[in-house]
């Protein structure tokens, strides 16, 4: 039998900042709110063989290994670090890049990607079920390159909170995660960088109210999960379960079970969107873009993949 090759949809450098003092974690299935028993090495968690390849290529190889590898150098100067280290220039653009890879790389995209592809009935929905690996990658390159566009934009702002020792963040499998935007100042891009320090952009509006306690942020992030939740303690975990269902103090009963569906139910709600038929949506994204500043990155490369200028 053929063995594939392993890739982590989750960088094990991200992994290894929210284990415990073992180097080990816990896990919370989502599908059932159980914890097991066995601890697990980052290197045996939130991996599948093969998952980055198509019939032309692997993004594995050619996006997320070199994004990864260039901003391994700044990592540790905002996760571990005391006080974090202000990160401008070639940093900046590193942590701009790994935001809007770790965005695409999990199958959150590609589900929601798929789902909208099928939804409009159109020859991309064709291909989608023709070719999904190709069509994946494809979304992946696309949305990364947009993703790129807007997190670099001057008006983007950045803020990192620091948990005490006592609060542990959970990874999950789809760790770096947004929110809708409904709340003041717009959407939020949350970044968990370790088990004690979170990264929130958005607009300044949208910064000044991320002040979550670890309860709530926790539970949120479980909500965006698809089927894994990680902590360094299984203490953490049982409190994330215990208000997924909805026998805690967060969420309401349609919140607390919208959350314990893959990816916050999203691919159902958008198989539900009832689009006006006037809207251009290309140009709605146009204007959310605009009102970040204009944008900071150079003419598209030929491959499509564009390269941040971010401060």
């Amino acid at each position: 039998m053929t063995v594939g090759h392993k890739q982590h949809v989750v960088p094990q450098m991200m992994i290894r900042r929210f284990a415990g003092e073992d180097g080990k974690l816990s896990e919370l299935q989502k599908s059932t709110l159980t914890i097991g028993k066995r601890r697990r090495a980052p290197k045996g968690v939130l991996f599948i063989d093969d998952f980055y390849a198509d019939n032309f290529g692997n993004f594995d190889d050619e996006l997320v290994t070199p994004v990864e590898q260039k901003f391994a150098r700044f990592y540790p100067l905002i996760a571990d670090e005391g006080k974090p280290v202000p990160l401008s220039g070639e940093g900046g653009a590193a942590l701009i890049d790994w935001i809007a890879a770790m965005l695409v790389r999990t199958r959150a995209h590609a589900v929601f990607s798929q789902t909208v592809a099928q939804k409009k009935g159109s020859v991309g929905g064709v291909l989608w079920q023709l070719f999904p690996s190709v069509m994946t990658n494809i979304a992946r390159i696309q949305w990364f390159s947009e993703c790129q566009d807007l997190l670099s934009r001057p008006k983007m702002r950045w803020k990192i909170k620091t948990f005490c020792d006592a609060d542990i963040v959970v990874l999950t499998d789809h760790p770096v995660c947004q929110t809708n935007g409904l709340g003041v100042g717009g959407q939020v891009t949350i970044v968990p960088l370790s088990k004690h320090r979170v990264l929130f952009g958005g607009q300044q509006e949208a910064v000044d109210r991320c002040n979550f306690r670890i309860e709530e942020l926790n539970t949120f992030l479980a909500g965006y999960a698809e089927c894994s939740v990680f902590a360094a303690d299984s203490a953490s975990l049982e409190i994330v379960s215990r208000n997924l269902r909805g026998e805690g103090l967060i969420g309401t009963p349609e919140w607390c079970a919208n959350a314990r569906r893959p990816f916050f139910g999203l691919s159902d709600r958008v198989k539900d969107w009832q689009l006006p038929a006037d809207l251009d949506t290309s140009q709605w994204w146009k204007q959310t873009k605009d009102s970040y500043g204009e944008t900071r990155l150079p003419k598209r490369r030929s491959n499509g993949v564009q390269k941040a200028n971010a401060e």
